[in-house]
């Protein structure tokens, strides 16, 4: 397998999540500060679309799995898929404003749970394909690894577009038309044509129970949406933190999430030489605890319109972040052990569960996000207090870190030793 190959394969990720990051950064705080949106109503509309998202995760993985065209039956859903995304992403950023609040609840909803079924139709199949490029160990942490990559400069897009242009319309169209151009491309390289067919071919619900009964890959479900849950509450409050807590300014704030972004991308050389050195396990287990031990402890500390600090911790949280490929190539591993025994192939099965649980993680995260900043006292459109803003801090941290501990200790204590069997 070619590097090019690979890279063209990968290059999808760039697209997606540069959309992906976008939205989580700035849908938020757009429709609760611009368009005076309460918290717990963005958060819910948000958080709806989400889990609907993640629900037909494993349905579009196990549908990917058995569809056939003269296409192939991963390629059609990656080209429908980004076809919805670019509309609705504008929709998402253009609504309709004259209407009051209950329109914009509506149309925040709806244009959601558009943009979220396109990304579902991209990513399921998408992720299920990096199984059926190889199944040597050592070539797939690069595949992911290289996803990684592509997935980072899709996050530096989503980051950077909205410092050149306030107009958000704008900048969702840019992203829009990135997206459509980055999947088509990985769509038009791709040569993959189909799944192998299996020889014993079952039902969706027998799909289902065989996943369910592989023991490592549900506690590697467990640990991921433990892990994903952070993530989510991590990204969703970023703004609130930097804003509201640290007081950084758009250029201090962008330079943050650069340092972040950049280290993690080139972390993912340090976390490939691990995983070949001392397997997967340790590095992973080490990787997500020391995340969440660096998070707990730093940033309700940092001084206000200070960078200094948020930059160490974003090479710290860079670095340790980049263990997060090898959880995802862990899913490969289930799906293969499950070839093994039941000599059907369903990379797609297995790939949409685990998307269904990083996406229902975000959609729990999103609404909790939302009740816990009422809760704390934060009210749209008012500046928060000193009190709130250190509030927003001890969420940001210590909550968040405490996720990625937990996360770590499940996956070391009853995902690893279940790896390689049922």
């Amino acid at each position: 397998m070619t590097v090019s190959r690979i890279a063209l394969y990968a290059f999808a990720e760039s697209g997606i999540f540069a959309v992906e990051f976008f939205v989580r950064l700035q849908l938020l705080i757009f429709y609760t500060d611009r368009l005076g949106v309460e918290s717990y109503l963005a958060s819910v509309a948000a958080g709806i679309a989400l889990t609907w998202d993640a629900f037909i995760d494993p349905f579009v993985g196990a549908f990917s799995d058995r569809f056939r065209s003269r296409w192939g039956n991963r390629k059609p859903f990656l080209v429908v898929g980004a076809l919805v995304i670019a509309p609705s992403l504008l929709w998402l950023f253009s609504p309709y404003t004259a209407g009051g609040a209950t329109l914009l609840f509506a149309q925040l909803l709806f244009a959601s749970l558009l943009l979220n079924t396109g990304i579902t139709l991209v990513t399921v199949p998408h992720a299920a394909i990096s199984a059926e490029l190889t199944s040597d160990a050592q070539l797939r942490v690069r595949v992911f690894a290289t996803r990684l990559l592509f997935a980072n400069i899709g996050l530096i897009i989503g980051l950077l577009m909205p410092a050149l242009s306030e107009n958000q319309s704008i900048v969702a169209a840019a992203i829009g038309v990135f997206c459509l151009f980055a999947v088509f491309t990985c769509a038009a390289t791709l040569k993959i044509a189909s799944a192998p067919a299996t020889h014993k071919p079952s039902g969706l619900i027998a799909d289902f129970r065989a996943a369910l009964s592989n023991r490592f890959f549900v506690w590697l479900f467990v640990a991921g949406f433990l892990a994903y849950i952070g993530v989510a509450i991590n990204s969703t409050l970023a703004r609130y933190y930097y804003d509201h807590f640290l007081k950084l300014n758009e250029k201090q704030f962008a330079l943050v999430l650069i340092v972040f972004i950049i280290i993690w991308s080139l972390s993912v050389v340090l976390w490939v030489k691990l995983a070949d050195k001392y397997g997967k396990d340790k590095p992973a287990t080490f990787g997500i605890i020391a995340l969440g031990l660096m998070t707990m402890l730093c940033y309700p500390l940092f001084p206000q319109n200070s960078v200094a600090g948020p930059v160490a911790a974003a090479i710290a949280g860079g670095i340790f972040t980049g263990c997060i490929l090898l959880f995802d190539s862990y899913v490969a591993d289930a799906a293969d052990d499950d070839f093994a025994r039941s000599g059907e192939r369903r990379e797609g099965l297995y790939f949409g569960v685990w998307k269904f649980g990083i996406k229902a993680s975000r959609g729990v995260a999103v609404m909790l996000s939302g009740v816990l900043l009422w809760a704390i006292g934060y009210r749209a459109g008012a500046k928060p207090d000193d009190a709130v803003a250190f509030r927003i801090a001890l969420l940001f941290g210590p909550l968040v870190g405490s996720i990625f501990v937990l996360s770590g200790i499940v996956f070391y204590r009853f995902a690893a030793p279940r790896r390689g069997g049922a």
